[in-house]
């Protein structure tokens, strides 16, 4: 992409730069399998206990600012159901636990060049209106400059036709003399300021172009560090987050459950969010939602879009908003899997 602007003021367009969307494959625990979803105790009939476990300090969170979100991400449930089916209590419950690893670390190092590249893709963003502003308003003075010439132009032809009207007839007066050079004066005075004038306007159309080849270099610096930090992101896809269960059994009677969540990565409290409600979801026994908006679609996702589908297929032009809420898939699900609730609203 290489646009130009003519003296004569023609338009320019530079192509839209879409804010980088940071695939980072996020959480695809699998829910149980149907069969062991009625084991006690049962989400549909008696709360899940959950509390925070350890939590690696490299996080830079606090356990209470932890269970903050579970609390947040667990009410999600809560207030869909109508009632409580997760239940978050210190010391008692099935633990969530932070890990930090390679993982978090990979994903860090790579959150400040994407945040990088949402600053140039803003720069670009202001660079091209101020670009279009200064065009707009050269294509005003080019239009005023054309017309105060053509003016000039007229008012020459009309001077210079008296003045070989009057040589014709041999007999002007002084007067018609000291008029004819009055006129003559005043035309070379417009002349010299509509040439500056012109001069000027060349001169803008020409620092208009520079800048948009400062542009169209700002844009080729962002494409490159975007493909860069797409590379880097595909070679680092993880798994943020996995919830996990097992069974302690005696012939057909289940004897006890063990739950954990395992956070490995997230991006910030929002982000985390999320994925914990994504992993009680799990907990609860629900499927996997279709739809990527929802909670319980197989990636959890962070504000701006930062993810990957299921199987490793970038989505670039998919973003969600910075508040955790349910989606009317993942209500669907909970009643699917608890038929017997009655969500507020219904």
């Amino acid at each position: 992409m290489s646009p130009r602007i003519a003296h004569s003021a023609g338009r320019f367009s530079v192509a839209w730069i879409p804010a980088l969307p940071l695939a980072v494959l996020l959480s695809f625990a699998a829910p149980p399998p149907a069969a062991l979803a009625s084991a006690s105790p049962d989400p549909c009939s008696e709360p899940l206990a959950w509390q925070v476990g350890e939590v690696d300090e490299r996080f830079g969170l606090g356990a209470g600012e932890v269970e903050a979100a579970l609390r947040e991400a667990a009410a999600l449930w809560n207030d869909a159901a109508g009632r409580t089916l997760i239940a978050v209590e210190e010391g008692r419950g099935s633990p969530v636990r932070l890990v930090f690893d390679e993982r978090h670390q990979q994903i860090q190092e790579l959150l400040p060049r994407k945040e990088r590249l949402d600053e140039m893709a803003r720069e670009i963003s202001r660079e091209q209106v101020r670009l279009e502003e200064e065009q707009h308003d050269l294509w005003v003075s080019q239009q005023e400059h054309e017309r105060r010439l053509s003016t000039l132009e007229r008012r020459q032809e009309e001077h210079d036709r008296q003045v070989e009207y009057w040589e014709n007839r041999g007999d002007a007066t002084e007067d018609v003399r000291r008029e004819l050079r009055r006129v003559a004066d005043e035309l070379d005075r417009e002349r010299q300021a509509v040439n500056e004038e012109g001069a000027r306007i060349t001169e803008r159309a020409r620092e208009v172009n520079r800048g948009v080849e400062r542009l169209n270099e700002l844009v080729e610096a962002y494409n490159q560090e975007r493909r860069s930090v797409e590379a880097e992101t595909r070679a680092s896809r993880i798994q943020s987050a996995h919830y996990q269960e097992s069974r302690r059994s005696m012939g057909r009677w289940t004897v006890s459950v063990d739950r954990e969540i395992f956070v490995w990565q997230f991006n910030d409290r929002e982000h985390l969010v999320r994925i914990l409600a994504h992993e009680l979801g799990n907990a609860l026994g629900l499927d996997h939602a279709a739809e990527r908006e929802a909670v319980m679609h197989p990636v959890t996702r962070g504000a701006g879009g930062q993810a990957a589908a299921a199987g490793g297929a970038d989505e670039p032009g998919f973003s969600v908003e910075p508040e955790v809420r349910l989606h009317s898939a993942d209500v669907a699900l909970l009643l699917a899997r608890c038929p017997d609730l009655e969500p507020e609203g219904r």
